[in-house]
Formats: structure tokens, sequence, C-alpha cells
């Protein structure tokens, strides 16, 4: 394993929709999280996909709103969370998970890349065209307990949606009530599941 953050470049696996697994190089540290923007086509969010040693996990970062952006599917999640489809670019890169007080991404060498793609190429099998996001995918949670659902839901842009909150690659507008994502307009839409609480 390489050390976090000290190399002027890493290496990380990207996986596109309808392609094999790649391995990149990314900046090592500034740049890093613009890069990554870049690449999965906004703002990204992790998930912890399993440890590789004591302090360190493969994360799979992707578009953190892939499905409302409508972006192809790529790959299901292996078995038992099948039905988990990654939608848009993703990458895999290597990081600290937390679990002590190391933080940051880090190297990892074209050999444990390449063990890694082959375990991808077997286990997250690939999507077609018909793969679509389900409803559930599409919902959101806000709140401190995470118990208000909503849904971004695409509108004609505004003729004066006010003045902008930027946050990464999106902005907000109204207070949170709508956002800009690649140019196109959402408005925030709250939704009822069997969990949303009854007053």
């Amino acid at each position: 394993m390489g050390e976090a953050m000290k190399e002027k470049i890493m290496h990380a696996i990207l996986v596109e929709p309808g392609h094999e697994p790649v391995m990149i190089e990314l900046p090592a540290n500034e740049g890093q999280d613009d890069k990554i923007r870049d690449i999965l086509g906004g703002n990204y969010g992790a998930v912890e996909f399993f440890g590789i040693e004591d302090g360190i996990s493969l994360f799979i970062l992707v578009n953190d709103l892939a499905a409302v952006l409508g972006l192809s599917a790529n790959r299901r999640f292996p078995p038992p969370d099948e039905k988990t489809v990654i939608y848009g670019s993703a990458l895999f890169v290597a990081a600290y998970n937390g679990s002590t007080d190391a933080e940051g991404t880090l190297d990892m060498s074209p050999v444990l890349c390449q063990m890694f793609i082959e375990q991808i190429k077997r286990n997250f099998p690939m999507c077609d065209d018909s793969v679509k996001p389900s409803p559930e995918e599409t919902i959101y949670y806000d709140g401190p307990d995470g118990s208000k659902p909503y849904r971004w839901i695409e509108i004609d842009r505004p003729k004066d949606p006010g003045e902008p909150v930027a946050a990464g690659r999106v902005s907000f507008y109204q207070h949170g009530k709508l956002m800009e994502a690649q140019g196109r307009f959402f408005k925030k839409i709250e939704v009822y599941t069997k969990d949303t609480p009854v007053n």
C-alpha cells in the first residue's frame, strides 16, 4: 500500500458504463477532489466496499445524483446486494476507513490495481441499457434522523431563481428548495414512504 497523500500521483480504478475497468492516475493531493468531480460528472459520495488491510479499505466513489441525472446504468453489486446498481462512472480508491486517526486516500500499486480489476470484472456484472433507476433509488432524506424523504424533480429553468449557494458542482437556490446540476434545474418535492412518520 502506498503512502497517504505524499506522492504527486496515485493510482485508482475507473469503471465507466459499457467499458471494462481501467487503472488511472489521480493527483495525490491538491486538485484531487476537482479531478474526481470531473471524472464522475459532479459531486460524489463514497461507499466502503471492503477492508484491504487494518485501517484501510477499498471505497467506491459515484456521482451522488447519478440516478436523478439519468446517468447510464454501469454495474450491479455482487450478491447479496445484486439489486444495487451503480449509475454513471465509478472510481475505486484505497483510503483510510476511520478506524484510526489517519485520513486520506492512498496509492495502490499497479499490481494491486490489476488484481482488483480482475475482481471487478468477475464480481460486478455489467448492466445493459434496459436497467433504469427504481423510484426508491431517487429518494433522498433530510432531517437529523433522516426521517424526511424527498425527490429532486426536473423543472424548466426559473426566470429568477434568486441568489445561488454553491456546494461543489451544484448550486442551491431558495433555501435549498431548488438545485442546479449540470445546467439543469430540479425542485425538491417531499414524498411519503411506508416509513414516513404520521403527525
